[in-house]
Formats: C-alpha cells, sequence, structure tokens
C-alpha cells in the first residue's frame, strides 16, 4: 500500500507558494508531490538561523532540506550552504528553487541523510548544522509512503547524527553549533537528554506554539572546547586550584581524588566519600549577567540536569515540568545551595554548590564548585550518594556534569545566553515539595535569590528549617 500511495501521490501536479522569509520578504517556491512544503516549523527555524546574522562564508549544513525553504534563505543572508535530502524530488526542488533565486549550488545539495550512505556529507565542515526533524510519532500499521514518511515520521533521527559526528568528527567545525527543531512529543523530549548522555551541552534557543504543541529548537555544542580539563591525585581545595591560575578561559576544570580542605557554602567543610565527585569550573562573569546568586541558581539546574540524565528522564533545563519526575524519586533542592535525597529508610546531602568570587584589578573571577557523593559518607549522619539512584563511575559521570554546567553557564558565540526566566521555572518546580517541608513555610524565589516564605523574604539559610516530614 505504502508503494502505491506514493506512485499515486507522483504523479499529481506540484504546486507554487510565496513562503515570507525572516528579513528576506516572499520567495516563491515550487513544491513538487511528497516534499515537504514551509510551515510554521520552517519559519522557526529560519527565525532561529536568521537571529546568527550574516553568515559571512561561514558553512550552513541543513538535513532535510524539503523544498529549500530554509536553506535558500540562510544563502541569500550570505551563508555557504550544503544541504541534503532522503527524498530525490526535495533534492531537485532545492536546487531548481535555489537557481530562482540566483544561487546555483549544483552538487552541494546532495541525496541521503544520517544513517545511509556517506555521499550526503559535504566535503568542508560546517559551522551550524540544521534539521527540521520528522517529528510526528509512529502509529502502528499505519504507514505512509517512502517518501512522505521520511519526511514526517520521526524515532531517532537526531541519534544517528550524534553517531556521525562521534564517528566523523569533521562534519562540525570547531565551535559549529547543531541546531535541531523537535516537537514537545515524547520523541522530541529525548532529544537534549540523549545528546547530554554522549556528553554535549544543549540549551533551548527559541519556540512556539501550535494550538496545544510546542516546537522548539535546541542547540547542541561541545562543551567549553577552549578550556583545559585536569584531575589531580589530591588537593586543598578546587575551588583554591581553579583560583590560582588566575583569569583562564571559561570552562576550565580541575577535579581531584582527595580534597584536604574542601568547603561548602558559609565556610562549612565539605567531606565527600570514596568515588565521588570533587570538580570547580572556571565561569565567565556574563554567564547570568545578574547577581553570583543568579549563578547559584543556574547552578543547581545543572545539578538536577546531571541527575535526570542518571535517571534517563526529561532535562528540567529543557522543560521545567520535568522538575516534578525528579521530585518523585526523592530528590530535594535544599535551599540555596545543596541537593538532598530522601529514600523510603534514609535521608542524606548527596551534593553541595558553591559558588565564589575574587575580584583582580577590574577582572572578576568566578569559580563553580561541585561536590557529589557517590556513596554515603561514613563520617556523617545525613548522607547519602549517587549509587542509590543509578551505578555510574567518576569516569562515566563528570562528562554529563561537565556539559550540564556549560548548558547553563558557558557564553558560546553562537547561542543565546540561558534565559534566567528558564532557570527560575525550573528551579521552583523542582522545589514544590520542599517548599511545603520548611519551617517557616515557602513558596518561592525572588529576584535576588531569596526565599519567600509567609515570614517575608529570608535570605540566609540558617533563617529556616528543613523538617522533612
Amino acid at each position: 500500500m505504502a508503494i502505491e500511495r506514493e506512485i499515486e501521490l507522483t504523479g499529481q501536479s506540484g504546486k507554487v507558494i510565496v513562503w515570507q522569509a525572516t528579513g528576506l520578504g516572499g520567495l516563491e517556491l515550487n513544491i513538487p508531490p511528497t516534499v515537504y512544503p514551509p510551515r510554521e516549523d520552517s519559519s522557526l527555524l529560519d527565525r532561529t538561523i536568521a537571529e546568527l546574522g550574516s553568515g559571512h562564508g561561514k558553512h550552513l549544513l541543513e538535513i532535510g532540506c524539503g523544498s529549500g525553504a530554509v536553506s535558500i534563505a540562510a544563502g541569500l543572508r550570505e551563508w555557504k550552504v550544503s544541504a541534503c535530502d532522503t527524498n530525490p524530488l526535495a533534492v531537485a526542488a532545492t536546487r531548481g528553487n535555489a537557481a530562482e533565486c540566483g544561487l546555483d549550488w549544483g552538487t552541494e545539495i546532495r541525496e541521503g541523510g544520517p544513517g545511509d550512505i556517506a555521499g550526503w556529507i559535504p566535503e568542508q565542515g560546517a559551522d551550524v548544522i540544521a534539521w527540521n526533524l520528522p517529528y510526528i510519532e509512529p502509529i502502528p500499521g499505519d504507514s505512509l509512503g517512502p517518501m512522505e514518511d521520511s519526511a514526517l515520521i520521526g524515532s531517532e533521527e537526531s541519534e544517528e547524527l550524534l553517531s556521525e559526528i562521534s564517528s566523523n568528527p569533521s562534519i562540525l567545525n570547531e565551535g559549529g553549533i547543531v541546531l535541531l527543531l523537535h516537537s514537545s512529543n515524547t520523541i522530541g523530549e529525548k532529544i537534549g537528554l540523549k545528546w547530554r548522555k554522549s556528553g554535549w551541552a544543549t540549551r533551548n534557543v527559541s519556540e512556539t506554539s501550535i494550538g496545544d504543541e510546542r516546537l522548539t529548537v535546541v542547540a547542541c555544542w561541545k562543551p567549553f572546547e577552549n578550556a583545559t580539563v585536569s584531575r589531580i591525585q589530591s588537593c586543598e581545595s578546587t575551588n583554591d586550584e581553579v583560583f590560582d591560575l588566575g583569569m583562564v578561559s571559561q570552562g576550565t576544570f580541575v577535579s581531584t581524588n582527595s580534597q584536604n580542605s574542601g568547603r561548602g557554602y558559609a565556610g562549612r567543610e565539605w567531606i565527600s566519600s570514596e568515588g565521588g565527585f570533587m570538580g570547580s569550573w572556571a565561569i565567565s562573569k556574563d554567564s547570568i549577567k545578574r547577581t553570583p546568586e543568579m549563578v547559584q541558581m543556574a547552578s543547581n539546574v545543572a545539578i538536577l540536569d546531571t541527575l535526570s540524565v542518571g535517571l534517563n528522564i526529561g532535562l528540567p533545563s529543557h522543560s521545567w515540568i520535568h522538575g516534578s519526575a525528579l521530585e518523585r524519586q526523592g530528590v530535594r533542592v535544599k535551599w540555596p545551595n545543596d541537593i538532598w535525597l530522601r529514600t523510603s529508610d534514609h535521608i542524606g546531602k548527596l551534593c553541595g554548590i558553591l559558588v565564589e568570587g575574587r575580584t583582580k584589578g577590574e577582572d572578576i573571577q568566578i569559580v563553580l564548585g561541585v561536590g557529589m557523593n557517590r556513596n554515603t559518607v561514613p563520617q556523617l549522619e545525613d548522607s547519602i550518594g549517587w549509587d542509590v539512584l543509578f551505578p555510574n563511575s567518576f569516569e562515566e559521570i563528570w562528562p554529563i556534569i561537565h556539559a550540564s554546567v556549560a548548558s547553563v553557564l558557558e557564553i558560546h558565540p553562537m547561542v543565546p545566553n540561558t534565559d534566567i526566566e528558564n532557570v527560575f521555572r525550573s528551579l521552583y518546580s523542582s522545589m514544590r515539595c520542599t517548599l511545603n517541608e520548611g519551617h517557616p513555610a515557602a513558596f518561592g524565589l525572588d529576584y535576588k535569590g531569596g526565599l519567600r516564605t509567609e515570614k517575608g523574604i529570608i535570605r540566609s539559610t540558617g533563617e529556616i528549617h528543613w523538617k522533612w516530614i
């Protein structure tokens, strides 16, 4: 039936439409049958690329180019463009529509795509890879034609691209990004999780709603590419180790097996479990352009994301609705800087976060330190380890934490900064149980990082008692 449907469709006449490209006005496009026409999702991806500005010769690779609308708009903005599609009619349409717009691309438009033969890969690496992913969830027994199916029905396409880049890193240039457009359905919600699990930073950069469906463009990139990463046998404090390096690149990371004078919030001592995580990052002072408290809150979200990856559930930084899933696992954000975990028979501190700043002349150094237990600490009554949730070793978990910190705090020239409103939403949604477990009762956060309670704004952890009912 699928082949018969394909034959029927390809015998129909195409149509000509006028599509409004961001900042460019109307583009006349010829759309053959079975070729995906530009719709709201195409416009969202086009707007996201337009916000990057003129390409000035940078290279864009569009996967699943359809009629060529997004690629042609980018070409008119001075991007060097390559494109591919598994539908041969889409390849022909893109070439023809590009020529009508004065763009002679010829062999830069190829048939194929990730998971296919390597002929789709351009000779030159891309600065931006853009893909409006197929996002209709497949219905068993209900098949479209093969070419329609490839344009509309999704499953694991983004993982195939991830695999291609892993095996052939030259596909994406240093400092490059991948832009993936997806829907808020089950398939879409897994995309950020799967890329983060592979050590990639991910951040929502634009979205739109169509009825009750949310379309989102997520940027994926290799975290802190210009930073150094080091692991030392022992030290007094990883925060001090990073401070001693001076004004280094953002994301410079130091971890240790043993910390002799680790410190936590308000000067408290940090004692870690054997095999636990102790590490610190140099953070750009422009990461969250408000206060150190904002960096603190964003760092909490990075740890929540890390736990979500370990548990294979949605990322709170991508959608606030995922915070409640963590709370059901017993995860508690103990304001302002701790992550606790409660199980059926134990309550303990899992993670501590410390953001510190030092001034050197006109420069400001900001260092983020994270200590997370793998196991219960014998010397401490109230401690617990991530091994209660998942079995990952330090070597397995550190790339995920590294990517999660970059996802909320890295300043990347091609990715908009983290929206502080999203940080508040994600953190607040992960604290709804915690807020009910404090005394005095709390009901929210203010924009300076304080805790809103029935007795007013609290700014010190000593002013609230957690009763863990």
